[in-house]
């Protein structure tokens, strides 16, 4: 099933490259957004340790929204994309799955990202708790990283990012390196390379990223060598919400291959 107006031809072209000034924005946006609903939480008008995913997310949607619509850019860089969408229907790569929901989605406007398809070229942010009841082996990378690897998500563009919502003791990159430096993970994530840094966002959260192959497909062959640079971001409250800890692994200290976010 393909269900596309043209055909095979947005299958035909290599995935699209976003540029690291492109992602910088949205991960700019997210943690300035993220800073605004600490402000509620601090009011006592929220409570991001008692809610789930996907209040958190809508709530980040929000405010979100409501930076895009300010008359003041107050992200620099936001006015170069189309209001936000949460849970936009989104086909996978085979068209065998019509309604898959990448938790947030951000489309440039038109020319800025060269291609003949503005549907599945995005920036597309997939969400997940981290807490004793949503480990980072299960929640975060069963649950989330898998979803790029498959096809099913951003499977016409070449980086996506992956957000977390910390609310225990779980440090990046120590808590997601004990995970994915496993051996059986670098195969089950197709782990190309190594967790590597690459900056922090306006706001001071860390961000590192990860290279992924991706699975084998009927359509045609570039995809099979296609690969994914996902984003890793997380969040934080001003408190942990729980005293549990994840298990971390230790990591050399590595230089940043680009400049802070900024």
């Amino acid at each position: 099933m393909r269900g596309l107006m043209y055909g095979n031809k947005i299958l035909a072209q290599d995935p699209r490259p976003i540029s690291l000034s492109l992602m910088a924005v949205i991960q700019n946006a997210l943690s300035y957004a993220w800073r605004i609903l600490l402000i509620e939480v601090a009011n006592g008008r929220f409570s991001i340790c008692n809610q789930d995913e996907d209040v958190i997310t809508e709530q980040l949607y929000m405010i979100l929204c409501e930076l895009y619509t300010s008359e003041q850019e107050v992200i620099e860089g936001f006015s170069q994309f189309e209001t936000p969408v949460r849970e936009g229907n989104m086909r996978n790569l085979e068209g065998t799955k019509l309604d898959n929901q990448p938790d947030l989605t951000f489309r440039p406007l038109k020319g800025i990202i060269p291609t003949i398809n503005s549907a599945p070229t995005a920036i597309f942010v997939e969400c997940k708790p981290i807490d004793s009841r949503h480990p980072v082996s299960g929640t975060y990378c069963k649950k989330g990283i898998s979803r790029f690897i498959s096809n099913n998500y951003a499977w016409a563009v070449d980086r996506a990012i992956m957000l977390a919502y910390v609310r225990n003791t779980c440090p990046l990159p120590e808590g997601l390196a004990y995970v994915l430096d496993d051996s059986a993970a670098k195969e089950d994530y197709k782990i190309q390379g190594s967790l590597s840094p690459l900056g922090k966002t306006a706001s001071g959260d860390a961000v590192y990223y990860t290279v992924h192959g991706r699975e084998k497909s009927t359509t045609p062959a570039r995809i099979e060598n296609a690969r994914i640079s996902l984003h890793h971001l997380w969040l934080f409250p001003d408190r942990p919400c729980e005293n549990t800890s994840c298990k971390v692994k230790a990591q050399a200290r590595q230089p940043d291959i680009a400049e802070t976010f900024a």
